[in-house]
């Protein structure tokens, strides 16, 4: 650190100012003269600023004043309206969830806490409409949007009304169901009883068969979910009962008395009031009635779930624009600002130029000649003599003014300034003991020849500072691969003088050990030229820490070759969720029919009620009757036809959705299942009213393999047209053509007249995880299951063709009967 001792004064000249400083008389500072030049100048200028200053405080001050009205109205109205909006809907999200739940409930106390868990959402979100329409009350009555946001509120809370009377008549019905269930689990166990007595009795022959396969059948048929069928049981129980009863009528007694016993026993279990039929009969009815009204209610959320949207966006857009009316303002407010800024940063330069014509260039005078009278007391850096010592040099002064007294002061703090110089040569050597003694190591060189280096620095190669000032080069410390590297560093660092960052390099120690270093350079002015100062940290154990670092990264990759066996169980996670979809669509399609009957139902009963009423005041005419006959007809028509219609498509669902959830084999015929998968699909693509769909199979040709594969692998097939290569706007057409191949062959093929696939996407369309709709919810796995169901459950083979704008044909080639998994 010689390059800090330039500013130090020599001991000989130290010694000859201090000298003269004592020998000089300590003159007082003058007293200073009360005048008015610089003062007034320098008063008037600051009044002027202060003014524009006060105007730019003026300004900003009423534009906060605007602002915090704003924001107080954003935050009192608009802010609490976005939130209670959102929390409406987050509590709509959360009644979605529990309906499903009450419908499915299984035993009283589930059931009670979901009801109690749906009646308290619905009063919260009661509760929350009422905030809201309190909200809006405060606003702004005469806004156009809040009268419409009004009657979205009103909407909403006649909705949830309705609601809450829908979930109060589901939970009775569940009540209900729950009730029947039990009285027809209590029937079961009273006929296990009966049948445990029945193997205790005297051999019968004939009626002990009938009266075992009678028990049967009753525990198998109240397992049915079909009513009629429900129905048809109960009554071939009834008949086979009255003949058992003909049967024990012939036999002696004791025996013939205990078996009429016996059936009288099963007859009150199975066929009679509260039997073990009528229960599950009440009980399938209750759970019939119980999904309409989860349907229904299903209906009205959809109902509230769109007024809700509407409404938060509504008083999202007003928000929006209410903040872009701040916007402005504030951005108006701010030119104004910008503006006064510009006048006093030109009223700030004029002052300038004002002050350094009448008191800077003065002041630069002086400041030269206190320059002078320093250069005289020792040698200057920038002239080769030196100045006579110990005499003072005179301060100019000119004029009559505060800078007349100004040099007089400094003349009587020259003195001052000697004494003070060796105070900061002290410091100087405070300084380089601070250097000196630091733990990092710092080295100074001029083309790697060492110029200085500190104890820290010859420690770390294991050599003294001598030595290291000796050394003919400092590459030599360093690996021979990186010194290529540290020489062009060193060049840069010349040229354009800006601190490098940080670098680890290889060195190694005077024993020959070798060590890890960081170190970060600088140019710096030392002695007669440039030179870089290095700061060297030593990071051998950081070294060694990461290397154990990097070992832990290669167990990681191990692990993540584990996570891939993962792969299969993420495929069937693909297939379950494509069943999901085909259950909701096919739900949402259920609805609608189901409603209509409901409501069919309903007005035929209305009906009924009426001509009761009329039949009982003695007030029916024959044109009431006849009108009852014809609305009657229409009601019963209405609900036969959608009754059928909700029947088939639960009917075609069910036959798919089996196929698709089991890994059963059966023979089916190819044509009538592809127009069943086609019925089921059907809610997912009947928006689109220009696409058609055309099927081209033989009807007799029947395959014997396993059709829950073949439902999947047409369901992804498609879904995919649907998804990637049809425009919902446009017209499209998808093709499905099934034909045989000699006598043990078939081949199905799936085209779309779409918009094809690239060339550079078509060989990966098969690999898992590889789809072009990342963001836009595509999982890729759709294609790679259905390679595998063709080429493993099928043993088939499978293939595509595609051009793109010409439409996209998948080919699939598999055995008429397919081989036993």
């Amino acid at each position: 650190m010689d390059g800090l001792s330039s500013t130090a004064l020599p001991a000989s000249d130290a010694v000859v100012i201090d000298n003269t400083a004592r020998r000089m008389p300590q003159t007082p500072p003058p007293k200073r003269r009360r005048r008015f030049g610089i003062a007034l100048r320098i008063t008037l200028g600051l009044s002027v600023m202060a003014l524009l200053v006060l105007l730019i405080g003026g300004v900003s001050m009423s534009s906060f004043r605007l602002f915090r009205a704003e924001v107080a109205a954003l935050s009192t109205n608009t802010l609490p309206e976005v939130i209670t909006s959102a929390e409406l809907h987050g509590s709509l999200q959360k009644l979605v969830a529990q309906l499903p739940q009450l419908a499915a409930a299984a035993s009283t106390p589930q059931r009670r806490s979901i009801y109690d868990g749906l009646v308290t959402e619905l009063d919260s979100m009661q509760l929350l409409v009422a905030r809201m329409r309190g909200l809006m009350k405060e606003g702004d009555p005469g806004a156009g949007e809040r009268d419409g946001n009004v009657r979205l509120l009103e909407q909403t809370r006649s909705t949830l009304l309705i609601l809450a009377a829908t979930v109060a008549d589901l939970n009775a019905e569940v009540t209900r169901q729950i009730d029947y269930g039990d009285r027809q689990a209590e029937a079961a166990r009273a006929l296990s009883r009966l049948a445990a007595a029945i193997e205790s009795m005297p051999d019968t022959g004939a009626w002990a068969a009938r009266i075992g396969a009678l028990m049967a059948r009753a525990a198998g048929a109240t397992q049915l979910d079909h009513l009629s069928r429900l129905k048809g049981e109960a009554r071939s129980a009834e008949r086979t009962l009255a003949e058992l009863a003909r049967l024990s009528g012939g036999a002696p007694d004791p025996t013939g008395q205990m078996m009429s016993t016996v059936q009288e026993e099963l007859f009150s279990l199975l066929v009679a009031p509260g039997g073990l039929f009528e229960s599950a009969i009440d009980r399938l009815q209750a759970r019939n009635r119980a999904q309409a009204l989860t349907g229904q209610a299903q209906v009205l959320v959809e109902t509230v779930e769109r007024s809700t949207r509407a409404l938060y966006d509504s008083i999202r857009d007003q928000s929006a624009e209410r903040t872009d009316a701040l916007a402005a303002l504030i951005a108006e407010r701010t030119r104004t600002v910008m503006v006064l800024a510009a006048t006093s940063l030109l009223l700030a330069v004029c002052v300038y130029f004002f002050f350094r014509r009448f008191l800077s260039t003065r002041l630069v005078a002086m400041n030269r000649a206190v320059l002078a009278r320093l250069s005289g007391n020792r040698q200057p850096p920038h002239c080769g003599m030196a100045a006579p010592a110990g005499l003072p040099v005179p301060v100019p002064v000119d004029g009559d003014d505060e800078i007349t007294d100004i040099g007089a002061s400094i003349r009587y703090f020259i003195e001052e300034i000697d004494r003070r110089q060796q105070a900061l040569a002290d410091n100087e050597r405070r300084f380089r003991d601070l250097v000196e003694g630091s733990i990092q190591g710092i080295v100074i060189h001029r083309d790697f020849h060492v110029l200085y280096a500190n104890d820290s620095f010859a420690a770390m190669l294991g050599m003294t500072v001598a030595e290291v000032v000796a050394l003919p080069s400092l590459l030599s410390v360093v690996a021979a691969t990186e010194r290529q590297a540290l020489i062009e560093g060193y060049d840069r660092l010349l040229e354009n003088g800006q601190s490098t960052p940080r670098r680890r390099i290889r060195a190694c120690r005077s024993d020959g050990a070798g060590l890890w270093v960081e170190l970060t350079g600088r140019r710096i002015d030392w002695m007669d030229g440039p030179a870089i100062q290095a700061v060297v940290v030593d990071v051998t154990r950081e070294v060694e820490a990461e290397h154990a670092l990097r070992q832990s990264r290669d167990a990681a990759e191990r692990a993540l070759d584990e996570l891939k066996a993962t792969q299969a169980s993420l495929i069937q996670a693909e297939k379950m969720a494509s069943l999901g979809q085909l259950v909701a669509g096919v739900a949402h399609e259920v609805n609608t029919p189901i409603g209509i009957t409901i409501t069919g139902a309903s007005q035929l009963q209305t009906l009924i009620g009426e001509l009761s009423d009329r039949h009982t005041a003695n007030a029916l005419k024959k044109s009431d009757f006849q009108r009852f006959l014809s609305d009657g007809m229409e009601m019963a028509s209405l609900i036969l036809s959608n009754s059928t219609r909700a029947a088939n498509l639960v009917q075609s669902f069910k036959l798919v959705a089996v196929d698709q959830s089991s890994d059963e084999r059966r023979p089916f015929l190819l044509r009538d299942y592809i127009d069943e998968l086609l019925r089921s699909l059907h809610p997912t693509y009947k928006a689109r009213t220009a696409l058609t769909i055309d099927v081209a199979c033989p009807a007799d040709l029947e395959l014997d393999g396993y059709p829950g594969a073949l439902s999947q692998i047409l369901t992804n097939l498609i879904m995919n047209a649907l998804v990637h290569a049809l425009d919902p706007e446009q017209p499209g057409r998808i093709a499905i053509a099934a034909r045989t191949l000699g006598p043990d062959m078939v081949e199905l093929s799936v085209g779309d007249d779409g918009n094809g696939i690239a060339p550079d996407v078509l060989p990966k369309i098969f690999d898992p995880f590889f789809t072009t709709r990342r963001g836009a919810g595509g999982s890729g796995l759709g294609l790679h299951i259905v390679y595998n169901l063709v080429t493993g459950r099928l043993h088939g083979t499978i293939g595509v063709e595609s051009h793109p704008g010409e439409g996209t044909r998948f080919t699939l080639r598999f055995p008429r009967v397919t081989a036993t998994a």
